[in-house]
């Protein structure tokens, strides 16, 4: 057997041995804490007096019933007799008073053979007084004391254990577990990757050491598992009901079995075993005690309201007195010795736990925050607290749209129903309509901002970017106030607006709809690129905080961007992530991110994956949010695109009305005109969607690029050819600029068919080629196939439209003109006019270019090249 880090003990065993087998008498006790090797060290002495021929005696736990005189008198007296009695610690008291009396006996009574009585106990200050007398009034007394180990014999024990050196590192976090107990570090090398499992052979062992400590040890260990970090020799009294120096007492024979350091438990496994092995009642009564004597001892609320949520709450029913359960893990003495710590009553636990959610949501831990607003809720009984009841869950609701959009909304309905029942304050009337607003409930949020001060109060709320007022409908001031939250503020200065608000604001609660809104202002005025790139930042700042319901907030609005930008592929990809962020707890929002994802892959052609996200969704459960207009518009271009157009108008009209109703009818953000107009055509009507498109052209907020390329291109539909190229002509100038590469394409598409319908075969083939090159690039193959049907947009090199892009950057502007009308099919004759110069300046221009840009031919000029036809003079029919 090898003993490792105990060759002094032994060498004192085998000395006392020695003497044994000259004929003398003598008394060793081992003591130590438990676990510590003491039982090991006895195995050694019993099997090396039976190798040196002496008769051994052995016992563990002796009762009445051992006769020690009569067992070593059954030796022949010439015979060396090695009594080994183990764990005395653990004898009751008559076997004690016999020991003790045995003891003296042989203090007196020489034997011939020689007598060895070797002792094992564990430290025990309450230990038999008698015997600890006896044995030091013993002429041949030797007492040797057994420690922990170091880490250099931890490491040896762990080489010994794996048959391999053990690593530094590991050898160290070893010990750092076990505080070098040889009992706890046996036991944590059995452990599956010798880390601590729930119920495993480590917390087994931690309960055994702990049993055989003393009845003090388990309620100690529990008060400490229970107070964790926050454990102090005065709040541990206070748990256990007992004086400072009783507790200190206790807490150093913790110390000594490695299973406590300073005021604490180890380690969080020891903890946890120790709280595992506790009755669930008897735990929570512990918890229970622990969070008043905190609370009375003014610790933070954090460390409260951990105890809180362990117990499940507190309320006046519980009181801490002497509640009888409590004997479970305190002593039976004086609770007025308990340091003057102790509360009564429980009006404080709901003002801590909100503390304590403030606290958790100041360091981003918005789970815990969470846990602790929903117990203060709970917490607050149903009548007299109904104030306080509406402010949590408000708190709550504004908390959880950052995990769970679904549990936000449910956490509205109790405040909403106090609103209408008239129970519910100003202020907090304010504060729900902010939310429901956030949610996208608008008529909700109108409602609940109609019992406040006025529509002025939800801007302050919201910290909106600053821009113009919208137009208020009448008696629909609160509406219209509501409504300024999910769309562009309509002012000259929009974009600039936003971009400095995103420039500045920071991401934090209270700003995220601000800054979703100014990110929406960028991509309804045609600066889906910069979007894009706000989202990204905004995506990475919310997963470092890990936020899934902002995350997704973002990601789709990233989506939107990259859909805006004909990036087909990137926006599914975002929609999705989106989706997944918050999937089986994205509520009504979650319709956001599929009616994204659903125009992405309708565009690409994948109409089957299409039905499947819309199938699932009931369109009647988001009808009550804004998140429902989007939805009828994907809707609308599914069935548009699987040639349903009947039923893709009645989408489309159905947002309209939606839209009309809150106060969000802008054209950049819902062109339903537009979209309807698109499905009229198709059904012959061209007269209702010639009304319609001039109906959004007329209206105020018909402004931007994109919007008027997209109406032009319809509107052409219903010309004769040569009015319809002109406006086609339009179109493409207008929406080169918008950053939308898929409606460009459309729109060059329909401007190669109407040169071709005049008979310009020429000018109508470079047109429709660029115009594939850039449906391909988007991946809309539905589109391909409609401009030039049989060709694959995925073979190499069918996809021209981006040679050269980052090339460009080597012409001068007035090349750059040059380039992008020769790119968007206009003859040398027609440049020259366009610009002012004449055609051979033009040619030269050209030759320039495809110098510059490693081509040899007008067709390979890159289509992302801009041209504002307004620097030089209007386009020409």
């Amino acid at each position: 057997m090898t003993l490792l880090s105990r060759d002094a003990e032994r060498t004192q065993l085998d000395g006392a041995l020695a003497a044994c087998m000259r004929g003398d008498t003598g008394i060793v006790l081992v003591e130590g804490a438990v676990g510590c090797g003491k039982s090991t060290l006895l195995r050694h002495c019993a099997d090396a007096a039976h190798r040196h021929g002496a008769a051994t005696v052995r016992a563990a736990y002796p009762d009445c019933a051992t006769d020690l005189t009569t067992a070593v008198g059954e030796v022949p007296e010439h015979t060396p007799v090695v009594v080994c009695l183990d764990d005395i610690d653990q004898a009751d008291a008559a076997s004690l008073s016999r020991l003790t009396a045995w003891v003296r006996t042989t203090s007196h009574t020489a034997r011939a053979g020689g007598l060895l009585l070797v002792l094992t106990a564990a430290d025990a200050p309450s230990r038999d007084a008698g015997l600890d007398t006896e044995l030091l009034k013993h002429p041949a007394y030797t007492r040797i004391r057994i420690g922990l180990l170091d880490r250099p014999a931890t490491a040896a024990l762990v080489h010994q254990h794996t048959g391999v050196p053990a690593a530094r590192a590991v050898a160290d976090g070893l010990h750092r577990i076990s505080g070098g107990n040889p009992l706890l570090l046996r036991a944590l090398l059995s452990e599956p990757g010798h880390v601590p499992e729930p119920g495993g052979p480590f917390s087994r062992a931690v309960l055994t050491c702990l049993e055989r400590c003393g009845a003090a040890a388990p309620r100690l260990a529990r008060a400490l598992a229970a107070l964790g970090a926050s454990a102090t020799t005065e709040r541990i009294a206070s748990v256990l009901r007992t004086t400072p120096t009783e507790a200190v007492r206790t807490l150093t024979a913790l110390r000594a079995t490695g299973l406590a350091l300073g005021d604490r438990l180890r380690h969080a496994a020891t903890a946890a075993a120790v709280l595992d092995g506790m009755d669930p009642t008897e735990r929570e009564e512990l918890h229970r005690r622990v969070a008043r004597v905190l609370h009375a001892s003014r610790a933070e609320a954090a460390v409260i309201a951990d105890s809180l949520r362990a117990c499940g709450g507190i309320d006046d029913s519980d009181e801490s007195g002497d509640s009888g359960s409590c004997g479970s893990f305190g002593s039976s003495g004086n609770s007025g010795s308990s340091g003057g710590f102790g509360s009564s009553g429980s009006d404080w636990v709901v003002p801590v736990l909100r503390e304590a959610a403030q606290q958790a949501m100041a360091v981003d831990e918005p789970e815990r925050a969470a846990a602790c607003l929903q117990l203060a809720h709970a917490s607050c009984s149903t009548d007299a607290d109904e104030h306080a009841r509406g402010e949590i869950m408000l708190q709550l609701a504004a908390l959880t749209w950052r995990l769970s959009p679904a549990a936000a909304e449910q956490h509205l309905e109790e405040p909403l129903a106090a609103l209408r029942a008239g129970r519910l304050g100003a202020a907090t009337a304010g504060h729900l309509a902010r939310l429901l607003v956030a949610q996208g409930r608008i008529e909700e949020g109108a409602e609940a901002l109609s019992r406040t001060t006025g529509a002025d109060a939800l801007r302050q709320l919201f910290a909106l970017p600053p821009g113009g007022s919208h137009p208020t409908p009448p008696g629909g001031e609160h509406l219209s106030a509501c409504a300024a939250l999910w769309t562009h503020p309509g002012h000259q200065d929009d974009a600039k607006d936003a971009e400095r608000f995103l420039d500045g604001a920071p991401a934090a609660q209270g700003t995220h709809e601000a800054l979703a809104q100014a990110v929406r202002t960028l991509i309804h005025t045609d600066q889906p690129r910069r979007a894009a790139e706000w989202c990204r930042r905004l995506q990475e700042q919310a997963a470092r905080r890990r936020a899934p319901g902002l995350r997704a907030m973002y990601g789709t609005l990233h989506a939107e961007a990259l859909l805006r930008l004909g990036d087909l592929a990137g926006a599914e990809r975002e929609a999705s992530t989106a989706i997944r962020a918050v999937a089986g707890r994205g509520g009504h929002f979650r319709s956001a991110p599929v009616a994204v994802l659903v125009m992405a892959l309708t565009n690409m052609g994948r109409y089957d994956e299409a039905a499947r996200h819309l199938e699932p969704l009931v369109p009647e459960r988001t009808l009550a949010t804004v998140h429902a207009l989007p939805l009828l518009r994907a809707r609308g271009q599914y069935f548009l695109a699987t040639h349903r157009a009947e039923a893709a108008l009645g989408e489309f009209l159905d947002l309209g009305r939606l839209a009309r109703r809150w106060d969000l009818d802008r054209p950049r953000q819902y062109p339903w005109r537009t979209d309807a107009a698109e499905a009229l055509l198709r059904l012959g009507r061209h007269q209702e969607a010639t009304a319609l498109i001039a109906e959004q052209l007329a209206l105020p907020d018909a402004t931007g690029a994109r919007l008027r390329g997209v109406a032009l291109r319809l509107r052409a539909a219903t010309e004769m050819p040569r009015e319809r190229t002109r406006l086609l002509t339009r179109a493409v100038a207008e929406l080169r600029g918008s950053g939308d590469r898929l409606e460009l394409a459309r729109a060059l598409a329909d401007l190669g068919r109407g040169f071709q319908t005049l008979g310009e075969g020429t000018r109508a083939g470079s047109v429709v080629r660029r115009a594939w090159g850039l449906a391909a690039d988007c991946g809309a193959a539905p589109l391909c196939e409609k401009i030039l049907p049989g060709q694959d947009p995925g073979a190499p090199g069918s996809a021209r439209g981006t040679v050269g892009v980052d090339k460009t950057g080597r012409l001068s502007e007035s090349e750059r003109k040059v380039a992008a009308l020769a790119s968007a099919g206009y003859t040398n004759r027609e440049i020259a006019a366009e610009l002012f110069i004449s055609t051979s300046t033009v040619e030269q221009h050209l030759t320039r270019i495809y110098r510059k840009l490693h081509i040899s031919r007008r067709r390979d000029l890159p289509l992302d090249l801009e041209f504002d036809p307004c620097e030089s003079a209007p386009l020409r029919s």
